[in-house]
């Protein structure tokens, strides 16, 4: 269902993509490893709850969030932007797998996705399920989520 959703919003969107079955992978990592692909060709989508509700940020696999440089665009204290819980997610994502939410589909949530994914002539993105990736531009992924684009990965 929810890779029908997400699929459902693509096409509308007029965008191209591939989707792409696979083992079931419980991280970014592993989904790149089960595809036979570079941890730099997938992005992992985070939940950021926030005094306001909900961002999701898209992320290489390979990468860790920065929450500083996500707090200095959408503002708040030291401890007001944290990851979604477990039972954040069960909750507010129902439609998604837990800890598959892809950037788009089900809730409206703004969007950030980092600079490197969003320069990516393809990137794959979880679609809803540890089973089921897609394919598809990094600049298409922008459009459709209607994403904000900036440096979100923290410099090791």
């Amino acid at each position: 269902m929810a890779t029908t959703d997400l699929t459902s919003a693509l096409d509308e969107a007029g965008v191209s993509y591939e989707l792409l079955p696979h083992a079931h992978t419980e991280s970014a990592l592993a989904e790149a490893q089960a595809l036979g692909v570079s941890p730099d060709d997938v992005a992992k989508t985070l939940i950021v709850k926030t005094p306001e509700g909900y961002v999701r940020v898209v992320l290489p696999a390979s990468a860790r969030l920065d929450l500083r440089k996500l707090r200095e665009i959408h503002g708040g204290g030291r401890h007001a932007l944290h990851l979604a819980t477990e039972e954040d997610l069960r909750r507010d994502y129902p439609e998604f797998e837990l800890g598959a939410v892809p950037p788009v589909s089900g809730r409206r949530d703004p969007v950030v996705v980092d600079l490197s994914v969003a320069n990516r002539e393809s990137v794959v993105i979880e679609a809803g399920s540890h089973d089921e990736s897609l394919r598809l531009a990094g600049a298409d992924l922008v459009h459709v989520a209607g994403a904000a684009v900036t440096d979100i990965s923290a410099d090791d």
